[in-house]
């Protein structure tokens, strides 16, 4: 036998099938205290045996549905692409991927580095370039490659 609560009265006993009754008219809600023999507390129905094959209610109006659950984005809006980063670094090795990355200053010693030496010192250049490449991760303002 169950009791329910309804206006702050508490109602009962009643079997079973009427609580089933009594939900299925509306009459009570899933959110509606309810308490049998063997219970510790008043428990809302829906935590209940009662509450085991009950359709899920509609949401109520006015209130918009939950949002489906959606993963970060994984990276940041501003990220350059790191394929772009390693391409200019390894393909031309004269510091325009530091320039890409914000990098001004490398940018500017090894293009200097390169064109006053007449490019003697370019495959320097070039080597600092490389270990650039596989170790730069983010770009100077600190956002990671995409």
């Amino acid at each position: 036998m169950w009791y329910y609560e309804q206006n702050g009265n508490r109602i009962g006993p009643v079997d079973e099938a009427t609580m089933r009754g009594l939900i299925a008219n509306r009459t009570i809600s899933i959110d509606t205290l309810v308490w049998t023999n063997g219970m510790a507390n008043w428990t809302p129905l829906q935590q209940t045996q009662l509450a085991a094959g009950l359709p899920v209610p509609p949401p109520m109006p006015g209130n918009p549905p939950a949002a489906p659950y959606q993963a970060a984005p994984s990276h940041h809006p501003d990220a350059k692409d790191r394929v772009a980063y390693v391409l200019l670094a390894v393909l031309l090795g004269i510091g325009i991927h530091n320039f890409y990355a914000g990098y001004t200053t490398k940018g500017i010693i090894q293009l200097l580095v390169s064109i006053l030496s007449c490019g003697i010192l370019w495959f320097f250049m070039w080597i600092w370039a490389i270990i650039e490449a596989c170790t730069v991760t983010q770009d100077a303002n600190g956002v990671r490659f995409k």
